[in-house]
Protein backbone atom coordinates (compact mmCIF):
# COMPACT_ATOMS: atom_id res chain seq x y z
CA UNK A 1 0.00 0.00 0.00
CA UNK A 2 1.61 3.60 -1.11
CA UNK A 3 0.71 6.97 0.10
CA UNK A 4 0.35 9.26 -2.37
CA UNK A 5 -1.18 12.62 -2.67
CA UNK A 6 -2.65 14.20 -6.19
CA UNK A 7 -0.73 16.98 -8.11
CA UNK A 8 -2.87 18.77 -10.91
CA UNK A 9 -5.12 15.09 -10.90
CA UNK A 10 -2.07 12.99 -10.90
CA UNK A 11 -1.33 10.56 -8.22
CA UNK A 12 2.36 11.17 -6.77
CA UNK A 13 3.90 8.95 -4.25
CA UNK A 14 4.90 10.47 -0.91
CA UNK A 15 8.41 8.43 -0.35
CA UNK A 16 11.70 8.73 0.86
CA UNK A 17 14.45 7.22 -1.81
CA UNK A 18 15.25 4.24 0.42
CA UNK A 19 11.19 3.71 0.75
CA UNK A 20 11.10 4.12 -2.71
CA UNK A 21 13.32 1.07 -3.69
CA UNK A 22 11.37 -1.02 -1.31
CA UNK A 23 8.22 -0.63 -3.06
CA UNK A 24 10.10 -1.18 -6.48
CA UNK A 25 11.23 -4.65 -4.60
CA UNK A 26 7.55 -5.11 -3.65
CA UNK A 27 6.29 -4.75 -7.36
CA UNK A 28 9.58 -6.94 -8.54
CA UNK A 29 7.66 -9.58 -6.68
CA UNK A 30 4.19 -9.18 -6.97
CA UNK A 31 4.03 -11.65 -10.45
CA UNK A 32 2.02 -8.27 -12.51
CA UNK A 33 3.63 -5.65 -15.07
CA UNK A 34 4.22 -2.14 -14.25
CA UNK A 35 5.68 0.87 -14.94
CA UNK A 36 7.09 3.90 -12.95
CA UNK A 37 7.00 7.30 -13.90
CA UNK A 38 9.52 9.94 -12.22
CA UNK A 39 7.36 13.26 -13.00
CA UNK A 40 9.80 16.10 -13.66
CA UNK A 41 8.93 19.73 -14.92
CA UNK A 42 8.82 18.81 -18.74
CA UNK A 43 5.67 16.42 -17.27
CA UNK A 44 4.39 18.45 -15.54
CA UNK A 45 4.21 20.51 -18.35
CA UNK A 46 2.92 18.39 -20.27
CA UNK A 47 0.18 17.30 -17.50
CA UNK A 48 -1.42 20.98 -17.42
CA UNK A 49 -1.92 20.40 -21.15
CA UNK A 50 -2.87 17.10 -22.06
CA UNK A 51 -5.27 14.81 -20.53
CA UNK A 52 -4.01 11.63 -22.17
CA UNK A 53 -0.13 12.13 -20.50
CA UNK A 54 -2.12 12.78 -17.11
CA UNK A 55 -4.15 9.23 -17.92
CA UNK A 56 -0.16 7.89 -18.54
CA UNK A 57 0.79 9.10 -14.98
CA UNK A 58 -1.90 7.70 -13.27
CA UNK A 59 -1.31 4.44 -14.90
CA UNK A 60 2.21 3.88 -13.36
CA UNK A 61 2.20 1.62 -10.40
CA UNK A 62 4.70 4.47 -8.80
CA UNK A 63 4.57 7.90 -9.53
CA UNK A 64 7.72 9.97 -7.90
CA UNK A 65 8.30 13.50 -7.94
CA UNK A 66 11.17 13.87 -9.60
CA UNK A 67 10.82 17.72 -10.31
CA UNK A 68 11.62 20.40 -7.83
CA UNK A 69 7.95 22.07 -8.63
CA UNK A 70 5.92 18.75 -8.57
CA UNK A 71 7.61 17.85 -5.00
CA UNK A 72 6.95 21.87 -4.19
CA UNK A 73 3.53 21.45 -5.81
CA UNK A 74 3.12 17.62 -3.43
CA UNK A 75 4.21 19.46 -0.09
CA UNK A 76 2.19 22.31 -0.03
CA UNK A 77 -1.09 19.90 -0.35
CA UNK A 78 -0.05 17.74 2.45
CA UNK A 79 1.42 21.16 4.55
CA UNK A 80 5.12 19.43 4.51
CA UNK A 81 8.15 19.10 2.73
CA UNK A 82 8.25 16.17 0.12
CA UNK A 83 11.32 14.31 -0.60
CA UNK A 84 12.07 14.66 -4.67
CA UNK A 85 12.70 10.98 -6.31
CA UNK A 86 14.85 11.37 -9.73
CA UNK A 87 15.37 9.11 -11.80
CA UNK A 88 19.21 9.80 -12.09
CA UNK A 89 19.59 9.16 -8.74
CA UNK A 90 17.45 6.10 -8.59
CA UNK A 91 18.55 4.14 -10.94
CA UNK A 92 21.92 3.79 -9.35
CA UNK A 93 20.84 3.40 -5.87
CA UNK A 94 18.72 0.48 -7.30
CA UNK A 95 21.65 -1.00 -8.69
CA UNK A 96 23.74 -0.79 -5.55
CA UNK A 97 20.28 -2.00 -3.65
CA UNK A 98 19.90 -4.91 -6.32
CA UNK A 99 23.01 -6.69 -6.39
CA UNK A 100 22.43 -8.88 -3.27
CA UNK A 101 18.93 -9.29 -4.28
CA UNK A 102 20.21 -10.62 -7.67
CA UNK A 103 18.06 -8.42 -9.99
CA UNK A 104 18.71 -8.59 -13.12
CA UNK A 105 18.90 -4.97 -15.50
CA UNK A 106 18.05 -4.44 -18.87
CA UNK A 107 18.75 -1.02 -20.26
CA UNK A 108 16.42 0.45 -23.33
CA UNK A 109 17.12 3.82 -24.71
CA UNK A 110 19.80 6.18 -25.53
CA UNK A 111 22.21 7.01 -28.58
CA UNK A 112 23.95 4.38 -30.06
CA UNK A 113 26.33 2.27 -28.25
CA UNK A 114 25.32 4.65 -24.95
CA UNK A 115 23.38 1.52 -23.36
CA UNK A 116 26.41 -0.52 -23.41
CA UNK A 117 28.53 1.87 -21.88
CA UNK A 118 26.72 2.12 -18.98
CA UNK A 119 26.85 -1.01 -18.91
CA UNK A 120 30.07 -1.59 -18.57
CA UNK A 121 30.34 1.90 -15.90
CA UNK A 122 27.90 0.77 -14.04
CA UNK A 123 29.35 -2.82 -13.75
CA UNK A 124 32.39 -1.45 -12.43
CA UNK A 125 30.74 0.68 -9.84
CA UNK A 126 28.93 -2.18 -8.86
CA UNK A 127 30.70 -5.18 -8.67
CA UNK A 128 28.24 -8.14 -9.06
CA UNK A 129 25.42 -6.15 -11.02
CA UNK A 130 23.45 -7.97 -13.18
CA UNK A 131 23.16 -6.35 -16.62
CA UNK A 132 21.59 -9.60 -19.06
CA UNK A 133 21.40 -6.67 -22.04
CA UNK A 134 21.22 -3.40 -23.93
CA UNK A 135 19.23 -1.88 -26.46
CA UNK A 136 20.03 1.15 -28.39
CA UNK A 137 16.47 1.53 -30.33
CA UNK A 138 16.46 3.56 -33.88
CA UNK A 139 14.64 6.90 -33.16
CA UNK A 140 10.75 5.60 -34.77
CA UNK A 141 8.28 3.55 -33.64
CA UNK A 142 9.56 -0.10 -33.51
CA UNK A 143 8.14 -2.76 -36.08
CA UNK A 144 5.85 -5.71 -34.58
CA UNK A 145 8.61 -7.86 -35.39
CA UNK A 146 11.09 -5.46 -33.51
CA UNK A 147 9.12 -5.27 -30.57
CA UNK A 148 8.32 -9.11 -30.84
CA UNK A 149 12.12 -9.80 -30.90
CA UNK A 150 12.83 -7.51 -27.82
CA UNK A 151 9.74 -9.28 -25.79
CA UNK A 152 11.54 -12.78 -26.18
CA UNK A 153 14.90 -11.60 -25.17
CA UNK A 154 13.59 -10.45 -21.98
CA UNK A 155 11.92 -13.11 -21.88
CA UNK A 156 14.86 -15.30 -21.92
CA UNK A 157 17.06 -13.60 -19.93
CA UNK A 158 14.32 -13.15 -17.40
CA UNK A 159 14.49 -9.73 -16.84
CA UNK A 160 13.75 -7.58 -13.28
CA UNK A 161 14.03 -4.12 -14.32
CA UNK A 162 13.83 -2.67 -17.88
CA UNK A 163 15.16 0.72 -17.21
CA UNK A 164 13.53 2.93 -20.62
CA UNK A 165 15.56 6.04 -21.84
CA UNK A 166 13.95 7.49 -24.40
CA UNK A 167 13.02 10.76 -22.80
CA UNK A 168 9.72 12.45 -21.85
CA UNK A 169 6.90 12.10 -22.89
CA UNK A 170 7.51 9.36 -25.36
CA UNK A 171 9.27 6.77 -22.90
CA UNK A 172 5.87 7.14 -20.58
CA UNK A 173 3.70 6.65 -23.35
CA UNK A 174 5.99 3.68 -25.00
CA UNK A 175 5.59 2.31 -21.32
CA UNK A 176 2.22 2.36 -21.14
CA UNK A 177 1.75 0.91 -24.75
CA UNK A 178 3.61 -2.07 -24.09
CA UNK A 179 2.71 -3.01 -20.14
CA UNK A 180 2.02 -6.44 -20.19
CA UNK A 181 3.47 -7.12 -23.80
CA UNK A 182 7.14 -6.90 -22.53
CA UNK A 183 7.56 -10.12 -19.59
CA UNK A 184 9.27 -8.09 -16.84
CA UNK A 185 8.39 -7.11 -13.59
CA UNK A 186 9.02 -3.52 -13.94
CA UNK A 187 9.29 -0.87 -16.47
CA UNK A 188 11.10 2.44 -15.24
CA UNK A 189 11.51 6.05 -17.56
CA UNK A 190 14.50 7.46 -16.58
CA UNK A 191 15.52 10.33 -19.17
CA UNK A 192 18.90 11.18 -19.58
CA UNK A 193 19.99 9.05 -17.03
CA UNK A 194 21.82 6.90 -19.52
CA UNK A 195 23.82 10.00 -20.49
CA UNK A 196 24.50 11.42 -17.25
CA UNK A 197 25.74 8.20 -15.99
CA UNK A 198 28.31 7.63 -19.08
CA UNK A 199 29.53 11.00 -19.11
CA UNK A 200 27.78 12.55 -22.65
CA UNK A 201 25.87 14.65 -20.47
CA UNK A 202 27.23 16.51 -17.72
CA UNK A 203 25.03 15.79 -14.42
CA UNK A 204 24.32 18.74 -12.36
CA UNK A 205 26.00 19.04 -9.26
CA UNK A 206 24.98 17.78 -6.08
CA UNK A 207 24.69 21.15 -4.43
CA UNK A 208 22.44 22.45 -7.34
CA UNK A 209 20.61 19.46 -7.32
CA UNK A 210 19.51 19.99 -3.87
CA UNK A 211 18.94 23.59 -4.05
CA UNK A 212 16.29 22.63 -6.49
CA UNK A 213 18.17 23.99 -9.83
CA UNK A 214 18.99 21.58 -11.70
CA UNK A 215 16.79 22.56 -14.60
CA UNK A 216 18.66 25.74 -14.38
CA UNK A 217 21.71 23.43 -15.18
CA UNK A 218 20.27 21.60 -17.70
CA UNK A 219 18.89 24.91 -19.63
CA UNK A 220 22.85 26.00 -19.95
CA UNK A 221 24.43 22.90 -20.86
CA UNK A 222 22.10 21.04 -22.23
CA UNK A 223 22.27 22.28 -26.02
CA UNK A 224 19.62 24.76 -27.82
CA UNK A 225 17.18 22.05 -28.33
CA UNK A 226 17.07 21.30 -24.22
CA UNK A 227 17.02 25.01 -24.15
CA UNK A 228 14.00 26.22 -25.83
CA UNK A 229 12.39 23.22 -24.14
CA UNK A 230 12.72 24.07 -21.12
CA UNK A 231 12.36 27.72 -21.22
CA UNK A 232 8.94 26.95 -22.59
CA UNK A 233 8.44 24.51 -19.35
CA UNK A 234 9.79 26.33 -16.61
CA UNK A 235 8.02 29.62 -17.80
CA UNK A 236 4.94 27.95 -17.83
CA UNK A 237 5.53 25.98 -14.46
CA UNK A 238 6.88 28.94 -12.84
CA UNK A 239 3.48 30.78 -13.68
CA UNK A 240 1.73 27.64 -12.27
CA UNK A 241 3.35 27.51 -9.04
CA UNK A 242 2.86 31.49 -8.32
CA UNK A 243 -0.78 31.29 -8.93
CA UNK A 244 -1.11 28.05 -6.57
CA UNK A 245 1.11 30.17 -3.97
CA UNK A 246 -1.44 33.01 -4.37
CA UNK A 247 -4.57 30.56 -4.45
CA UNK A 248 -5.61 31.62 -7.09
CA UNK A 249 -5.79 28.38 -8.98
CA UNK A 250 -8.54 26.48 -7.51
CA UNK A 251 -8.64 23.96 -10.10
CA UNK A 252 -5.17 23.02 -9.88
CA UNK A 253 -5.61 20.51 -7.39
CA UNK A 254 -8.69 18.26 -7.12
CA UNK A 255 -10.58 18.42 -3.70
CA UNK A 256 -10.94 14.80 -2.01
CA UNK A 257 -8.86 13.87 0.82
CA UNK A 258 -5.07 14.71 0.65
CA UNK A 259 -3.78 11.52 0.87
CA UNK A 260 -4.57 7.66 -0.37
CA UNK A 261 -3.22 4.45 -1.04
CA UNK A 262 -2.14 3.38 -4.19
CA UNK A 263 -2.37 -0.43 -4.56
CA UNK A 264 -0.89 -1.70 -7.72
CA UNK A 265 -2.65 -5.02 -9.04
CA UNK A 266 -0.69 -8.18 -7.15
CA UNK A 267 0.55 -5.82 -4.29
Amino acid sequence: MFQVVEVNQVQVNDSSLEQSLREVEALIGSGQHHYVCFFEGNMLHWAYSRPEIREILNGASLCYPDGVAVAKLAGWRLGRPVARVSGPTFILKACEYGVPRGWRHYFFGGKEGVAEELARTLHERFPGLQVVGTNCPPFRDLTEQELSDLAAELQAKQVDLLWVALGGPRQEQWMNRHLGRMPVPVMLGVGAAFDFHTGHQVWCPKWLRVLGLEWLWRMATGGRRVLVRNVICVTHVALRLALSACGRVKYLFVRHPVTTAKVPPGC
